[in-house]
């Protein structure tokens, strides 16, 4: 384990020396090289410094994902400053509160207000390991979205995990159309630079755009979440070049993984959270098949426990103050681990239902639902009920030009679930609340 107070050189500033030819970026539709990419973010690091901002402050960027967040990102790090990613998805009310409760002393919603004139102010060759650099919010699945404080060091065992699991290849092109305000894409971003291979990112997830980057731009790995995926199943969309499809944001359906399988992609379940900078656990491309439906194996340095049903995580990527007296983070999640040491993700604890004293996992429910041709999404949640304590409610999504009934989708549930977990109640929806990242919000629903 390394120590406390060792220093992390600047990781831009080293590529920049060791690859300066090679592409850091491609976003907007132009490409940056390491050498590029260093003097754009020095310029707007001493932008930034004229603006006030200084080592230990914070600043707030509210952008859909584009070239110039990626650049002000490491320009932040240069000053030493944190970064506070918002999405412009967030309603008034709760950027509100999160800039109240931060105060970042720039709050930034378009570079352009950043003035031409700079300061001459000495930029941090180097880091601390367990400095924050940046605050990142929660998905606000399970409540409203809260920062996560981020080290230098949490990024970069991130990343040591990520290449132990699924390897690096000089010549990887990592898709990201996640926000960046989401620690899944954050971290894309953030790895890329500490291989030095390049990072593709789009201004959001555009099915026909994904599918043609997946057929053309040499795409060597991208992460997906659910919604994602389907979609681009949906639109018959080639997954086949890609080395590693990682899907995460929650469990994954068996239906689309088998089907995504079926068409030659390398589809692995990713699991991981804000307060664990991203990946806890990664299936391996080469179990893909083998252990389908898995979340894979703990990354290395990260440990995993079950404790009454919820999983456990231990090791260097847990954010500070997120562990409990033992060093063990409570994640709130449902799961369990089989005998090779394989995790498999069932559902978030706050989400359980118990129905006349049987405990039912919702996502096991929804997964079945799925698997009719006239539901486009569901979400299952317990409502109150004087019998049955909580009554087991489907809400579903029809798919276009589909019928089908409360019966029908009964009977449906019926051929392959325990009677307790058949939907009592049905609801229909033209759409289900999802988070910016696309984890369901199931306390909407409730």
């Amino acid at each position: 384990m390394m120590r406390d107070d060792m220093k992390l050189d600047d990781w831009l500033a080293q590529r920049s020396v060791s690859a300066p030819d090679r592409v850091a970026l491609e976003a907007d539709g132009a490409t940056m090289t390491y050498a590029e990419l260093e003097a754009e973010a020095t310029w707007v690091a001493r932008r930034l410094a004229a603006h006030g901002v200084r080592r230990g402050s914070t600043a707030a960027l509210t952008m859909h994902p584009r070239r110039e967040q990626v650049v002000i990102a490491h320009a932040l790090m240069k000053v030493g400053a944190r970064m506070l990613p918002l999405s412009p998805r967030l309603t008034a009310a709760e950027r509100a509160a999160i800039v109240a409760a931060e105060e970042p002393i720039v709050d930034l919603d378009d570079p352009g207000e950043l003035t031409q004139t700079e300061a001459d102010l000495p930029l941090l060759g180097e880091h601390d390991m367990d400095r924050v650099c940046a605050l990142v919010l929660t998905s606000g699945s399970s409540g409203l979205p809260k920062p996560i404080g981020l080290t230098y060091g949490n990024f970069l065992w991130n990343a040591v995990g990520s290449a132990f699991n699924i390897g690096v290849d000089p010549a990887d092109r990592w898709l990201c159309c996640v926000p960046l305000s989401h620690v899944a894409g954050l971290t894309i971003v953030m790895r890329s630079v500490i291989y030095g291979t390049t990072a593709v990112v789009h201004d959001g997830f555009d099915v026909d755009r994904v599918a043609a980057a997946l057929a053309e731009d040499r795409i060597s790995v991208v992460s997906l979440v659910t919604t994602m995926l389907t979609r681009l199943l949906d639109a018959g969309a080639d997954l086949s070049g890609p080395r590693a499809i990682l899907v995460g944001g929650g469990p994954v359906p068996r239906e689309p993984l088998e089907e995504a399988i079926a068409k030659g992609a390398t589809v692995v379940q990713t699991y991981g959270l804000t307060e664990t900078c991203s990946q806890v656990t990664t299936l391996a491309p080469a179990d893909a098949k083998r252990k389908l439906g898995s979340a894979g194996r703990p990354l290395l340095t990260t440990h995993l426990r079950i404790r009454d049903g919820e999983i456990l995580i231990q090791g260097p990527t847990v954010a500070p103050g997120r562990a409990d007296e033992a060093g063990w983070l409570h994640t709130g999640d449902l799961g369990h681990i089989d005998e090779e040491g394989f995790l498999y993700v069932e559902d978030r604890i706050d989400d359980l239902i118990v129905s006349g004293g049987e405990n039912v996992v919702p996502a096991e429910v929804e997964e079945v639902l799925l698997r009719h041709p006239a539901v486009a999404d569901a979400a299952v949640v317990g409502r109150e009920d004087p019998e049955w304590q909580q009554a087991v409610t489907a809400v579903v999504v029809i798919t276009d030009g589909s019928e089908t009934t409360p019966e029908e989708l009964r009977r449906h549930c019926a051929e392959h679930l325990a009677g307790f977990k058949v939907p009592r109640r049905f609801e229909l929806a033209a759409a289900l609340p999802r988070t910016p990242s696309g984890k369901l919000l199931r306390r909407t629903l409730r």
